[in-house]
């Protein structure tokens, strides 16, 4: 087996194009890995009765992918279909879909092209309806490939350089601290976490923190598939090394002045230079984030703004905040563009929607060409607001099969003016982490190692929501508490400054529920008192503040932000100002304010206070979420006891 993976790698280095092994049967060398930790989403759907879809299928050391598998899920009233796999102008496989509307399929990858450290795979998709039936293609209804995974031979070759020690693809990361770590220990870990999450943006990369005692001969497991091991130590001597062997493990070590400089080799591109076991950074460079008032569609990560169909043409693209590079409101977007020209007999009209909601539209120009400002009202902002640019057409149809399709292209070089919010826009735990940008204090209550795994833990589930990289910088608690800056704090026992108004908050037997008007607050007396944790976002007049606490039960926070990490997919879903961890419910989104927002949202429209019945309503959302707590209080116990 050891033989054929390396003959296979050999292979994979030095020939363009090769004869991929396809095993009949699973093999002990196959891995499958999910396409989502390749960074392609999990599901793969194909619009229309055509469809393209371009992979590039990284190498992994000593491992090549061999095959692609997944469920289909077939649209209504089809006939038949196939899915063919291309890798340049070679035809690798053409497999006929399943009759079961569900049912598994392996389109094998033997013979695909490899360019420099991937292997590009494009699928396409051919559909024909059943007789009599001229569906509209598939609109809302598309094949979808879902469980998306590919799988690879070979077995993975553990890395000996410090530029090889970071792979294309990582599953898991593990950093050992000292188990009293110092403060430019703990530096290095929030820095290192943060910086590796936003290197593997489109990868849900595992990260955990674990205790290394000083008389420790290595890890306290040997690495799984595709995980790599960073131990940080503070010392005279700086450099990173990388000890051999099938257990490698990398250490950083430095002082004040050159432990932040490793970590920044490390996660930067300057680490393909060090092509040795062995290497020392003297200085690297830092880019400033700046946030702009324009930026391009293209700046903002939105390149493919093109889409083929008949009758309805659909173009999608993401406004993140995060590429703001600040919490933004007043956004306009220039759409210049072009469309297949429509003939005599057609005529349609150009639409912009957010959601449900349509902000603009304009008839079609005989030419083809459209140049539109749209305005994106400020209360359809989110942290990604996709918004959707469609062409409809109407008239005179020439029968099932014999429309031409339309093609529709928005110009990346569109131009998109923001302003800053001030305080954001959305608020709360939905403005992270572009409200933390460009560079965000960390302060910890008790410095030590529990906190530190707190503070990596709140990074890290901020950070897998953009590739811009945070900038942790680990201050004394009081500094980060007090100053203007942008700040995450984390007080696990509780003991938050009063400068600081959390939305939920515990005064001995008494809860203290704020609205967003920080004068306008609820109070209830609960016997037994609420112990829970949360993770909560608030502004203080002048920055965002994340704060990470407790009622003096740390237990709480902990399984709050184990959970949170659990899935990466729960990190999307932070918003509201609260989430909330109670008794052995799982966390939930806590938001008094529910419901009313368009009241709150009206009042703010003018200099006037907010109208007398927009507080008593506001009054009432609170009091009915603090019913829902004393209600959770009475449960608790009644559960604990059956």
């Amino acid at each position: 087996m050891r033989v054929r993976a390396a003959l296979l790698t050999l292979l994979l280095a030095t020939l363009p194009m090769i004869a991929l092994p396809h095993p009949a049967q699973a093999d002990p060398g196959d891995h499958a890995i999910p396409l989502a930790s390749l960074g392609f989403g999990k599901t793969l759907q194909f619009q229309g009765r055509t469809h393209e879809i371009a992979l590039s299928l990284p190498i992994l050391p000593g491992l090549a992918p061999t095959a692609i598998t997944g469920t289909v899920q077939l649209p209504p009233t089809l006939a038949r279909g196939t899915l063919e796999a291309h890798s340049g102008q070679r035809l690798l496989e053409r497999v006929n879909l399943p009759q079961d509307p569900r049912a598994p399929i392996r389109i094998p990858l033997a013979g695909a092209e490899v360019r420099g450290d991937a292997v590009p795979v494009t699928l396409t998709s051919s559909l024909l309806p059943e007789p009599g039936i001229c569906p509209d293609d598939w609109i809302g209804q598309p094949l979808t490939l879902s469980d998306v995974a590919v799988t690879y031979f070979g077995e993975e070759r553990q890395p000996t350089t410090v530029a090889e020690f970071l792979p294309p693809v990582l599953d898991r990361l593990t950093v050992y601290l000292p188990p009293n770590p110092s403060q430019l220990e703990s530096s290095a870990a929030l820095s290192l976490t943060t910086a590796a999450v936003a290197r593997y943006a489109n990868q849900p990369v595992a990260v955990e923190v674990r205790r290394m005692d000083s008389g420790a001969t290595g890890p306290d497991h040997p690495p799984a598939f595709l995980e790599r091991q960073i131990a940080i130590h503070e010392g005279s001597d700086a450099g990173i090394s990388v000890t051999g062997g099938p257990t490698p493990l990398l250490t950083v070590s430095g002082d004040k002045s050159s432990l932040p400089t490793q970590i920044q080799l490390l996660t930067s591109d300057l680490a393909r230079a060090a092509m040795a076991g062995s290497a020392t950074a003297l200085g690297v460079p830092v880019t400033p984030q700046l946030a702009p008032d324009a930026l391009t569609l293209a700046e903002l990560g939105q390149n493919r703004l093109s889409a083929t169909a008949i009758g309805y043409v659909r173009v999608d693209f993401a406004l993140d905040m995060t590429r703001l590079g600040r919490p933004s409101k007043n956004v306009r977007v220039n759409l210049h563009g072009n469309h297949t020209p429509l003939p005599d007999t057609l005529n349609g009209q150009l639409a912009v929607t957010i959601g449900d909601r349509q902000i603009a539209a304009w008839p079609v120009d005989p030419s083809g060409r459209f140049d539109q400002w749209v305005d994106i009202p400020n209360e359809l902002l989110s942290r990604f607001t996709t918004v959707t640019v469609t062409l409809q057409q109407a008239g005179l149809t020439h029968g099932c099969g014999l429309e031409q399709p339309v093609t529709l292209t928005i110009n990346p070089d569109g131009e998109v003016q923001s302003s800053a919010a001030r305080p954001p826009v959305p608020g709360g735990l939905g403005a992270v982490p572009q409200a933390l940008m460009p560079g965000v204090q960390v302060g910890l209550q008790t410095p030590g190692f529990a906190d530190t795994v707190r503070a990596v833990q709140m990074l890290v589930a901020v950070q897998r929501l953009t590739s811009v990289p945070l900038r942790p910088e680990l201050v004394s608690f009081d500094t980060a508490a007090g100053s203007d800056r942008p700040a995450v704090l984390v007080a696990s026992n509780g003991g938050v400054p009063g400068s600081i108004v959390l939305p939920l908050d515990r005064s001995g037997d008494t809860l203290i529920v704020y609205g967003d008007d920080a004068d306008l607050e609820t109070k209830i007396e609960l016997r037994p008192p609420l112990s829970f944790g949360s993770l909560q976002a608030t502004w203080t007049g002048k920055r965002t503040v994340l704060v990470g606490t407790s009622t003096q039960a740390p237990e709480h926070l902990d399984r709050l932000l184990n959970w949170l990490l659990a899935d990466p997919d729960r990190s999307f879903r932070l918003s509201g100002p609260v989430l909330l961890q109670a008794g052995d419910r799982e966390p939930e989104f806590f938001d008094p304010a529910a419901g009313i927002s368009e009241q709150i949202a009206a009042a703010g429209k003018s200099d006037s206070p907010i109208p007398v019945a927009a507080r008593l309503a506001l009054a009432g959302g609170i009091a009915l979420a603090v019913g829902l707590l004393a209600a959770l209080v009475i449960l608790l116990p009644r559960k604990r006891s059956r």
